[in-house]
């Protein structure tokens, strides 16, 4: 554990003390541990282990508290364990809820190529049931203006990345 420990150390990874009021600070912790775990091949159990070890002051309480309550091993806790959990208790479903919302009333007409992408790829984390190549081509497509869809769908995109190249066109 001790070399895991000092990879982690080294990278200045995020730490987690509850003071964190929002939703949206939250994830953003959550998305830093996750990018430390992409650079690196730990196991499931290990990441947890890590991920634990990252909490600080009154969050070490409320994991001690949740680990006798649920009657957690942890060297049996996996890293998805762990995150369903710590966003149980600290994300809120309206918060997800409104990011869902956010993305299905998002409209693109007046921003540029790269903002308007960005904003689709951000919010499409938050509709998991949103999948199929074609669903999400079609809801990117929906977002801009009439004459933008029209070029947009003038070579009949396949894949988003597709979409996406062909909304360059939309600016030209």
């Amino acid at each position: 554990m001790g070399y895991f420990l000092d990879d982690f150390k080294k990278e200045n990874p995020p730490t987690f003390d509850g003071e964190m009021n929002k939703s949206q600070d939250v994830e953003a912790w959550l998305l830093g541990v996750r990018k430390f775990f992409g650079l690196h091949d730990y196991l499931e159990n290990m990441k947890a282990r890590i991920a634990l070890f990252s909490l600080k002051g009154k969050e070490d309480i409320w994991w001690e508290d949740v680990k006798n309550v649920k009657d957690i091993h942890e060297d049996d806790l996996t890293w998805h364990a762990f995150e369903r959990l710590f966003k149980k208790k600290y994300v809120s479903y309206r918060y997800y809820d409104d990011r869902a919302k956010e993305f299905y009333e998002l409209g693109m007409g007046s921003m540029t190529n790269e903002e308007s992408t960005s904003r689709f790829l951000e919010f499409l984390i938050y509709v998991p049931y949103l999948r199929e190549e074609k669903a999400m081509v079609q809801r990117f497509i929906n977002g801009f203006t009439i004459a933008c869809r029209d070029q947009i769908e003038f070579d009949e995109p396949r894949s988003l990345e597709e979409a996406i190249q062909n909304l360059k066109h939309c600016y030209e």
